[in-house]
């Protein structure tokens, strides 16, 4: 049966994290510990433990409340019973009672996106990406420095001021991904741009960096800088605008809660253009 989740299920939580996302169990052990809140977690228990889960964290659209659904997954042998589906109709029902107007979420795979178009969910959300290799003798930013949170959150609400269909993380949950990006091999970094103040956040991988998200008109030159300042030679550069070279690239989807109780395009409720970045993946 669906359910809300309670602290008393979090070792479930991670066996079911283990199988099917992997990782190091630290990072799961730092999830648990630092932003898992389990009025915002779905379950579905077989036998009073979670087989099943959901999570459904603030976010908001021109002001209205709304949820971005993170970490859902079954455990390998309760698969093929519809319980994704089944949570996912829970989670409508919760988030109407709360005065919540949309759902919206980043498949892990572009095969996913069929998956969750059968589940109401639209593809609205679009980024321009880029993969390049560290030039020689190219260009470098010597303005580049280490950015804190208060300053990230004070760019980053100037930069979503032209999107207005952006998909904004209230602060608590901006101030969670800046730590998990300090913590795990990333950060962001704050710079000038003709005179103006820029930023880029940035994820390290396995063979580069990935800049997930930049308000400079010029990315590039903040990802040959990022490649200077790591020592590495592979970046893959996303934006929310257009740039040169780049490919605009499917990257999350939406459903808008209708009060009729039906599911909508995003598109019917707010103004594009829409963006969506720096989410929990």
């Amino acid at each position: 049966m669906e359910d809300l989740a309670s602290r008393k299920d979090i070792p479930a939580l991670k066996r079911i994290w283990a199988a099917c996302f992997g990782g190091e169990p630290e990072y799961a052990d730092f999830y648990y510990r630092t932003r898992f809140r389990p009025k915002e977690t779905l379950v579905w228990r077989e036998k009073g433990v979670p087989v099943s889960m959901m999570t459904l964290m603030p976010l908001t659209i021109a002001g209205q409340a709304g949820a971005y659904v993170y970490a859902v997954a079954t455990l390998p042998g309760y698969r093929g019973r519809g319980l994704v589906r089944k949570l996912s109709a829970f989670a409508e029902n919760v988030l109407r009672q709360q005065g919540r107007t949309f759902m919206a979420l980043v498949p892990a795979e572009p095969p996913l996106f069929p998956f969750y178009e059968k589940l109401g969910y639209f593809t609205s959300f679009f980024l321009w990406e880029k993969e390049l290799s560290c030039p020689e003798g190219g260009r470098e930013l010597t303005s580049f420095a280490r950015c804190h949170f208060g300053k990230f959150a004070k760019l980053r609400e100037e930069y979503f001021s032209g999107f207005p269909g952006g998909a904004a993380h209230p602060k608590r949950e901006l101030r969670y991904i800046y730590r998990e990006l300090c913590r795990y091999n990333g950060g962001v970094f704050t710079f000038l741009e003709d005179g103006a103040e820029r930023y880029a956040a940035f994820s390290r991988t396995e063979d580069g960096v990935w800049l997930r998200e930049c308000s400079a008109r010029d990315p590039i030159l903040a990802a040959e800088t990022l490649l200077f300042q790591t020592g590495l030679q592979k970046a893959r550069v996303c934006c929310g605008r257009e740039f040169p070279g780049a490919v605009k690239t499917p990257y999350g989807m939406g459903k808008a809660l209708l009060p009729d109780g039906k599911a909508a395009p995003l598109e019917q409720v707010f103004s594009p253009p829409f963006y969506m970045s720096l989410m929990l993946e």
